[in-house]
This record gives C-alpha cells, structure tokens and sequence, in this order.
C-alpha cells in the first residue's frame, strides 16, 4: 500500500507537471485531391456529380487555433493571435507558432477565416510580411466586407468531354460565413517541438455544388456557405494518426516495457513494421531527453537503467526518419 501511494502521488506530480511543458509547435499542411497530390494548373480530379476539375487557385485563412491534450485531465490550450494565409501556391511551407504548454494532442479546434474582431481592420497596418497584410492576389475585398477567408479558382468540365474547359472562382467572405471544425489526432513532441501534418482533401469542398451555371461566386451567398460549410464538416482538412510505417496506435502496442514501473533497470522490446534504422528518445514529463539509441533495427531489445533517474512518467518514443512510430510510458518507482 505504500508503494502504491506513492506511485500515484509521483503520477499527480508528473501530470501537474506534464501539462506545463512548453514547445515549439509547427504546422505544416499537405495539399491533396482524392488520392493523389494537388498540384495548380495540373491535377485533375472529379468532384461528387462526377465532373472533372483542375485548381488554379486555392488559398484560405486559418485562425483560432486551439489545441485539446490527450494527456488526463483533458484541457484546452488557445494559441492567441495566431492567423496563417495557406496556399497550395506554396506547398511545402511551415508554420512556426512559437513555444506553447502543449506536449501531446488529442485534436485540435480552428476556425477558417477571420474572427470579426480582426476582419474590418486596415490590412496595412500590419508588418508586410504578416498573413494579414496586403497580398497579391488579393485576399482582402474592403473594409466593409474584410478579408477573402478562401479563394478558390480554376476549371470545371462543362461539356462533358473530360477536360475542364470552364472558369470558375469561389471567393467565400464575410463575418456570417466564419466557420469553426475540430480536427482529432495528434502527435508527441519530441526534443522541444511538437509537429503537426494536416492534410486537405480539395475533393471535399465542392460537395453539393454543381459548378453550372454559376461559376463567379464571391461574397457570403448561399454557394459560398456551402464551400466553407464543406471545408468545417466534410473532412476537408484531416490529422492522420497514421505513419508511413503503420498506425501510431497499433505499433504502440508492438513495445513493451518491463518491469513498469522500474526501479534499477527495464528492459525495453520492439518488433515494429521499419524499414529503415529506428531512433530512440526517452523524455521527462518536461519534455528533456534523458536517454538516446540511434541505428536500431526494427525488432530488438535494450537494457535501460533507471536507478539515477527521479522517480516519475516517461515516454519511450520510437522515430524513423524523424517521424514518430510508436511509443511507450514508464513509470519509474525506485
């Protein structure tokens, strides 16, 4: 009974601890059609009615970002003042959000848009480089109706011979039109910095719109509502659990940790779907690296001393090519 006692007051500690944790927190976003890469002026993909389509523009706010942890007691953290201009135009680009108290997610909430607090401001009173300042193309359509939150362009076919032929915009604005969408899945940080891939599936915005005859839809009309209404509902924008080794989930479940809770020693045991060499990273509930194993195979075992290490929770995080493939708690109780 005193062992237990204490391995749930050093729990408590460590999970008061763990949700103080603070690291940089970067988003990245892949843009997709379907199955397949999007790239402007070149995908084509078929929309729900079966008509073929092909992007010339696709660009929308982000903003009211705010992080769920999976780690108990389930809390809330916003990122304040944060908005990102994504654009397919610039696939590959990260966003730094700075340092946060977030270590581990369950989803995440954000809104597609500008919130009405920020959207009637003169965009020229931000810094140039900031996502709300003046842009070209613009996203921005006076200061009465604010900013452009998506900007869709690019060709439908209308004549039913495969090629799209016919020139569409969708620019959807407006204080009614700001839509909120919680995205579930996650990831740990590792090493200070905790990475989020989102991925968008263009396919999903044009549910229910039939890109004939109206093809010059700009303001907060029906249409418009319909396109953003899509992008918080229909799947638009996904957090993929899964690795290009397997699901997180299931390999976490091919690691064993034993004795957990340790004392002097543990030993570690993995048989995980790599094909390349595994890294290994043991972290504190501060998120500090206490332990590291590089050029591990995909199945193995390792001896891990705990006798110098305080007593508390720790995760056994398992990454190939830096992106994480499973992981395991442990406890250390001496």
């Amino acid at each position: 009974m005193k062992h237990l006692s204490a391995l749930l007051l050093a729990l408590a500690l460590a999970a008061s601890t763990h949700a103080q944790t603070t690291n940089q927190i970067i988003l990245s976003f892949s843009h997709r059609a379907g199955g397949d890469s999007l790239v402007l002026n070149e995908t084509v993909f078929n929309i729900w009615n079966g008509k073929a389509v092909s992007l010339s523009r696709a660009d929308f706010y982000v903003s009211e970002i705010e992080m769920f942890h999976s780690t108990p007691p389930i809390h809330h953290t916003p990122l304040t003042d944060q908005y990102l201009l994504v654009s397919a135009k610039s696939p590959d680009t990260k966003f730094d959000l700075g340092t946060w108290p977030v270590d581990a997610l369950h989803g995440v909430y954000l809104r597609f848009g500008v919130p009405k607090a920020v959207n009637h401001n003169d965009p020229a009173a931000w810094p140039n480089d900031h996502p709300l300042a003046p842009k070209n193309p613009t996203m921005h359509w006076g200061w009465s109706a604010g900013y452009i939150f998506m900007a869709i362009n690019g060709k439908v076919d209308n004549d039913n011979d495969g090629i799209p032929e016919a020139y569409f915009e969708y620019h959807s604005l407006g204080d009614t039109l700001y839509q909120r969408t919680q995205v579930d899945g996650g990831n740990l940080a590792q090493n200070g910095v905790l990475r989020l891939n989102f991925v968008l599936d263009y396919v999903q915005l044009f549910k229910n719109l039939d890109l004939d005859p109206y093809l010059y839809v700009h303001g907060s009309g029906a249409l418009n509502r319909t396109m953003l209404t899509n992008a918080a509902t229909q799947k638009f924008i996904t957090l993929p659990t899964l690795t290009a080794t397997g699901d997180l989930s299931e390999n976490s479940r091919r690691v064993q940790t034993a004795p957990n809770p340790a004392t002097a020693e543990t030993q570690i045991s993995w048989d995980l779907p790599a094909a390349g060499p595994l890294q290994l990273i043991v972290t504190n509930t501060l998120g500090q690296t206490v332990h590291t194993r590089t050029s591990l195979p995909a199945s193995g075992a390792i001896r891990l001393e705990t006798a110098t290490l305080p007593n508390g929770l720790y995760q056994c995080g398992f990454s190939e090519n830096g992106e994480l493939v499973a992981r395991k708690t442990l406890f250390v109780q001496h």
